[in-house]
This record gives C-alpha cells, structure tokens and sequence, in this order.
C-alpha cells in the first residue's frame, strides 16, 4: 500500500501543477505531497482554449453575451505551450517554476476592440516555494502545505480583447490540504493573489491620452478542488472545481470603461473540469484534461483542452 500510495502521490503532484491552464488569471494549482528529496519532475503541456462569448453585467444582472465576437461570429482563442518544474529540496520543502509561450487569434481584431487578430509572446511566469506542515504518510492527519509564490508579467501588449494576459507582477499564497484513502483522494487549495499595476497601452481602444497612466490589476481570491479517483495502479481520473473572486475593479460597458482598461477588469471565474493521469514507466507520466467557465463576471465563457507528459529526474526514479 505504501508504495502504490507514494507512487500515485508524485504523479499527481507533478501533473498539478501544469493543469491551472484556464482563463486568466493563472496558476495557484498547489500541492501538499513533496516527493522523495532530490528527485523532481520537469513538465510539458499544451492547452487550447476557446470562446465565443463572454460573462458580463447587463441590466443588473450577469449575462452571457457575444459581445464583439457577435459582430464577426468570430471565436476567441489562445493555444499556451507551458514549461513546469518542481524539485523536493527536503522532505518539507518543494520548489517549483512555470514559464509559457501563448498565441492567441480572434477574427476581425482589429473591430471594436481594436488591435491585431493575432498576438504570441511569453506569458506570465511563476516560481514559488511550498512548506509541508503535515505529512499523511506519518500521520492520521490529512497532508497540508502552505504555498508563496511571486508573478512575473510576460513581454505581451494588454488592453485587446486577445491580450495574452493583464500584466502586472505580483505575489499568491494558499493554504492547501490532501488526503488519500483506499479508493479516492481528494485536495483543497483556498488562496490570495496579489497584483501590481501596469500602463494603460494608448494603442488600444479609449487609450489615447493616457500615456503614463497604470492601472490596478485587482487582487484575487481562488479556490481549487479536486478529486482523484484510481483506476488501477497505473491511471487516475480526476474531476475539478476552481474559482476565481476578483475583489475590486470595473465592468464591461461600466463607468470609466474602455478596452485599454481591460486588466482593471473584476474578473470572477466558476470553472469545472477532468483530467486523466497515467503512469507510463516509473518516470514518464501523461495527463489529458479538459475545463468549461460555467458562471463568471467580465470573463470568456472558456472551454480548454490539453495534454502533458512529466519526466521524473533524480534518486534513479520515482518508484518508491
């Protein structure tokens, strides 16, 4: 049982990390479990995600509307090529770094919302330290680890409607929890995310005039579910829940709201999910997923689909 369980808790540690691939923002996908020190996981995952509308307030109330893609019936997308690593310092310390390119299209861009149809560049990076409070594996208590991790911002344009992200650096901590029985597991990551501002890009739609100004990318509250269910030794199905509260900023068609404005958007986020995870040898992992926005506000009603594979490295594999 041991050594299914400390098996299975790598592969899952390792994929969590590159499946917070959905609308922005980005990451904060935790983990409690802290592989064996010294060994790791370096990650590769490409996600596709797709909208043709979009969550925002009307009349007093959250509606889902085209908005400008209506104009077009055009479709809003971004195809992210993500990078992740994590490295076990200790038995109580992990590390890990995301990095990614992104590539986004929308047809008629340059219509209301202003800008190109196309933009690609390196999205928003992050690298963060986790601290194992308690282990399940030596205790009857489920694991828990605390998060802290800081935001660098990519080298994109913002203020289009397939801006690659809302720019800003930033800091996130969460608090996260995870247990395993002997026919599921389950963990719960609830988080802050705070971010700097950025300039106001007078290129795009009601920023002229506005050189020098930044804007405040709102804070943000998460919360991250999951739930693992085996399928034998070597495949895992997972089922998620994630949201995203931000605590402050403007809507769509709001007072003091233009395009060029958009980071200082208050976005909300429901986003439900499923992944498959799979064990190829001791050190080469798979994983599929997929993601649909079911409720937000000023958010693309998003689907996501993707694929990764894991590489183990260090202590000769991850057969424990």
């Amino acid at each position: 049982m041991f050594h299914d369980l400390r098996s299975f808790l790598t592969v899952v540690a390792g994929a969590a990390m590159v499946l917070s691939l959905f609308p922005q923002p980005a990451f904060a996908q935790g983990t409690p479990w802290i592989a064996e020190p010294g060994t790791g996981t370096i990650s590769l995952t490409y996600a596709n995600q797709n909208a043709r509308e979009f969550w925002r307030p009307v009349d007093g109330s959250i509606t889902k509307v085209t908005g400008p893609l209506g104009e077009t019936d055009a479709n809003l997308a971004q195809n992210t090529m993500w990078f992740a690593a994590n490295y076990a310092v200790n038995d109580f310390v992990a590390l890990d770094i995301q990095s990614a390119f992104a590539s986004s299209f929308v047809k008629g861009g340059v219509g209301p919302s202003g800008g190109q149809e196309s933009y690609s560049g390196l999205y928003d990076s992050n690298i963060a330290l986790t601290f194992r409070l308690v282990d399940e594996l030596i205790s009857n208590a489920p694991s828990v680890a605390v998060r802290v991790g800081g935001i660098l911002a990519g080298a994109y344009d913002t203020g289009y409607i397939n801006s690659l992200g809302d720019g800003g650096h930033g800091v996130e901590t969460s608090l996260i929890i995870g247990r395993f029985g002997s026919a599921a597991g389950f963990s719960a990551e609830v988080g802050f995310r705070v971010r700097g501002g950025t300039e106001v890009n007078t290129q795009a739609v009601g920023g002229a005039g506005a050189a020098g100004e930044t804007l405040d990318v709102p804070n943000d509250l998460f919360v991250n579910l999951g739930l693992f269910i085996p399928a034998g030794s070597a495949v895992t199905f997972g089922v998620d829940y994630r949201m995203v509260n931000g605590l402050s900023g403007i809507d769509i068609g709001g007072t003091g709201f233009s395009p060029s404005r958009f980071p200082a958007l208050e976005e909300d986020a429901h986003i439900v999910g499923g992944r498959l995870l799979a064990n190829v040898t001791d050190t080469v992992n798979l994983n599929v997923f997929f993601g649909q926005v079911i409720a937000g506000k000023n958010t693309a009603a998003s689907r996501v689909f993707g694929a990764g594979i894991g590489f183990g490295f260090g202590g000769g594999d991850f057969d424990f």
